[in-house]
């Protein structure tokens, strides 16, 4: 997936959730929109990073601790 692999500052948020404005130009009621099933797909996205990076984390954790308890035992 291309979008995974993409920094989150380097994606353009507005263009990916079809981020439209409308100037109403007679009566003043700007309005804008943007399509919803997108930002679930951009929420669902963050979702899976934050999962993944906590997966990391547990395993780095794990192996700092085994390091840690083995320099202990060779000492």
């Amino acid at each position: 997936m291309l979008l995974l692999l993409n920094t989150m500052t380097e994606r353009n948020f507005k263009q990916e959730l079809v981020h439209s404005c409308y100037y109403d130009m007679e009566d003043g009621h700007d309005s804008e929109t943007i399509d919803y099933d997108c930002l679930i797909g951009v929420i669902t996205e963050l979702c899976d990073r934050i999962e993944q990076l906590e997966s990391e984390v547990k395993i780095l954790n794990r192996k700092l601790t085994e390091d840690t308890f083995e320099v202990i035992k060779n000492d």
